[in-house]
């Protein structure tokens, strides 16, 4: 099959020391399947702040699978109007570039950027092309967070034609996937109708790290003492308001006296802030962004990941995979689907995003009782096994996309 799929704000898999992600991962299994696949997204590298290719062109990867990057204009921070703006453009123009092309026998997009995925609707709609919209973040509405609440209701209304593209997003697609139930529930609010079950969830995951004898591993990370080495506590993400990670300052100068490490790894709007905030706090330490294989580094010294937020907020980082699939216990202040399964399956503690001393308490917990922590390092590993290996989700995912344009267009070859 001819397959679209329409993404921004993922890396694009230009060279082995890119991390691929959600969208790079199911197009590598599709394209293993024998189907031709059309990648649509923005020239420009939403991690980095910079431009991946200087001028809107098409890229190819290999013989079967394209990527067309469309140049906007950029932006500086996340949150911002020239980021909306430039989403606006690089959806306009998509709209134009996209009848050059040969239609798609199905196509993908996902939201975020909402009026991205609202012009593959039209397109799809238009051209009787089945289409899955894969919901990865509650926008517009997650606007609203950042706004007074005296003046949400203003900014509400002045919002009204974005809520209406994702209402027509969410109630003409042809199936609605995410990386979670939550968000599931909240795009199918927004489309009118019961879960269906062409309405699937498709975690995140991230890659299998090896550790055929974990239990060695296990053991040599918690010799750490008998080596004289720090415990080490890792952040691993962008630094965003989203995922604030300068707690950890906070957590780190309380804990300065004991035997334990901060890392943080990544970059982002708040990076600068949060390494000046850490000035004077001697058990912290910046590694910026790092590729695949220092990240694997990493994690293999590591004893801890944590997972950061500012609000009370329900979501599914792509961090607390990347934490399990090195059987590392993790803290988290996200509530919801992942507080529930951090709690059920023994893989971490919960401390409230706003609760500091909870947060201390929770990393001296895993500190001190090491028969906890081994017990909880097992659980991660397991629990990842089970149902986080990216291998395993995302060749589910693509026979999912398979087998919605199947059953679409099997009922037409029938009347003919």
């Amino acid at each position: 099959m001819n397959i679209w799929l329409i993404n921004s704000g993922e890396p694009l898999p230009l060279n082995e020391s890119i991390k691929k992600m959600r969208t790079a991962l199911v197009a590598d299994k599709l394209v293993q399947s024998g189907n031709q696949v059309l990648w649509w997204t923005s020239a420009f590298d939403h991690m980095k702040k910079s431009w991946t290719v200087e001028k809107e062109k098409e890229i190819i990867i290999s013989s079967n699978y394209k990527i067309f990057a469309i140049k906007g204009i950029g932006y500086r921070k996340n949150i911002s109007i020239s980021r909306y703006i430039d989403n606006r453009i690089v959806a306009k123009k998509f709209r134009m570039l996209a009848t050059s092309m040969p239609i798609p026998d199905i196509m993908v997009a996902a939201t975020p950027p909402y009026d991205f995925a609202y012009e593959a609707i039209m397109f799809a709609k238009r051209y009787k092309v089945p289409i899955i919209i894969d919901i990865r973040d509650e926008w517009p509405e997650l606007f609203l967070r950042y706004c007074p609440k005296p003046l949400k209701s203003f900014f509400r209304f002045l919002l009204f034609y974005d809520f209406k593209m994702i209402e027509n997003v969410m109630s003409q697609a042809n199936s609605l996937i995410s990386m979670m139930n939550g968000l599931l529930d909240w795009g199918l609010k927004y489309s009118g109708r019961a879960r269906a079950s062409n309405d699937k969830v498709f975690y995140l995951g991230s890659n299998r790290t090896e550790h055929n004898d974990f239990n060695s591993i296990l053991e040599e990370r918690l010799s750490y003492k008998k080596r004289g080495e720090k415990f080490i506590v890792t952040y691993i993400g962008t630094f965003a308001t989203n995922n604030d990670p300068s707690m950890i300052i906070d957590a780190a100068s309380r804990l300065s006296d004991r035997n334990i490490s901060f890392i943080l790894a990544g970059d982002g709007d708040l990076f600068e802030e949060t390494k000046k905030k850490a000035k004077g706090v001697h058990n912290v330490s910046f590694l910026g962004w790092l590729n695949d294989k220092d990240v694997l580094t990493l994690l293999m010294k590591s004893h801890l990941g944590i997972i950061p937020t500012r609000y009370y907020r329900e979501a599914f980082p792509n961090k607390f995979f990347i934490y399990l699939s090195a059987g590392l216990p993790v803290i988290s202040s996200f509530v919801g689907e992942l507080k529930k399964l951090i709690e059920e399956k023994m893989i971490g503690l919960y401390y409230e995003h706003d609760n500091l001393a909870m947060f201390v308490d929770s990393i001296l917990t895993l500190y001190n009782d090491i028969e906890l922590y081994r017990k909880m390092s097992w659980n991660a590993i397991r629990v990842f096994d089970e149902l986080f290996d990216a291998d395993n989700i995302y060749q589910e995912y693509a026979n999912h996309i398979e087998k919605v344009a199947k059953a679409y267009y099997e009922p037409h070859r029938d009347k003919t």
